[in-house]
């Protein structure tokens, strides 16, 4: 006879139920220990942090004191925050817009061409690239730029009014001069500013000014300074290079001549003849672009800052400045301090018009 095994109800069902159990607590196993894993601070794989890049592009040498001031600053800068610095040298205004989309091309997040010359292509080129930031190095400010254009420019009047103060006030000819290189708006504020400087100081003064129409040429230079010293000036403003050699070989011949260095502090280049300097500090600057940019708060303008950002200093040769009278310290030190504190701002003139200071 065939049998036939017939499981009873009760026994099956209980197998059942402890299969559904056990699955059930699998699940939940895996599931609280998958939340603690997530938990867990164990290694990560986490996305990297892109790298901010800056690109610099100078129209002459880097040894020019224009470029070296932001070369110096971005130096200064990398020491203090994590981003690339790159720059070109000797980049011809024909050749810049090259260049720049080289460096784009390349990703590069901050690009700065560093001339008056360039703000034409940079113009173009932040249109055509708005999410690449922008710092123009000088350019006409009764035009509109981009948003994503920093326009900024050697605004060191504040310094170059205090040396004309300090020339009005001690010259013993009653002329004084400037060597300059062009007379464009930014060369001429300062211009402009020194001659001001002279003339609250000494109302008898003579301000003689010759532009040597070059960015960089000692030579022109050295011979304007001597040009000048030969029509009687003891102060020279060597808004470029050139009139320190003219002044020492005034000093070998008895006659005292003394220069405002430019941009950089100047006075380890001729100690016995550079009184002060009309210094351009980046430093400041160079930190709120990369901030800015860091922060993804890219704010696009005109940068015109002075004495009270740091910006405009005037920076003696400790050397000389035991030769300045008390008298002209102070001075100097009181119309420092109400430039800082807002009393008094120093005028600003764009065009060279020798009769304004007559």
């Amino acid at each position: 006879m065939n049998m036939v095994r017939v499981e009873s109800p009760g026994k099956c069902g209980i197998s059942k139920m402890v299969l559904a159990l056990i699955i059930s607590v699998i699940i939940v196993v895996v599931a609280v220990a998958g939340y603690f894993v997530t938990l867990s601070p164990g290694p990560q794989s986490a996305t990297p942090v892109k790298k901010l890049k800056v690109a610099v592009i100078y129209t002459t040498p880097i040894e020019e004191p224009w470029n070296t001031v932001l070369h110096e600053a971005l130096t200064w800068a990398k020491g203090r925050y994590e981003f690339e610095y790159v720059y070109s040298e000797k980049v011809d205004t024909a050749d810049v817009e090259r260049v720049i989309r080289e460096y784009i091309a390349a990703g590069y997040d901050i690009i700065i061409p560093h001339s008056w010359g360039f703000y034409e292509t940079t113009i173009k080129l932040a249109k055509e690239f708005p999410n690449v930031a922008f710092a123009q190095g000088s350019g006409p400010t009764d035009i509109k730029y981009p948003a994503n254009i920093v326009l900024y420019d050697y605004w060191i009047q504040d310094a170059a009014y205090l040396a004309g103060i300090i020339a009005g006030k001690m010259t013993k000819t009653n002329v004084v001069g400037v060597v300059a290189a062009y007379a464009v708006p930014d060369v001429n504020r300062l211009v402009n500013a020194f001659a001001a400087g002279a003339k609250s100081a000494n109302p008898k003064v003579e301000v003689k000014a010759i532009y040597i129409e070059s960015w960089f040429d000692p030579i022109k230079g050295k011979d304007a300074a001597k040009t000048l010293i030969e029509m009687g000036a003891d102060f020279i403003y060597a808004e470029r290079y050139g009139p320190f050699e003219a002044a020492k070989e005034a000093l070998e011949k008895g006659k005292k001549v003394y220069c405002f260095g430019n941009i950089v502090d100047q006075s380890t280049l001729a100690p016995e003849v550079v009184l002060a300097s009309v210094a351009w500090d980046l430093k400041t600057f160079v930190a709120k672009l990369i901030e800015m940019k860091q922060k993804g708060r890219w704010e696009g303008g005109i940068y015109d800052w002075g004495m009270k950002e740091g910006w405009a200093k005037l920076i003696w040769n400790e050397k000389l400045k035991k030769e300045v009278p008390k008298e002209v310290l102070e001075l100097v030190e009181k119309t420092e301090k109400d430039i800082v504190e807002g009393r008094f701002k120093v005028p600003v003139f764009e065009d060279w018009n020798p009769e304004r200071w007559k």
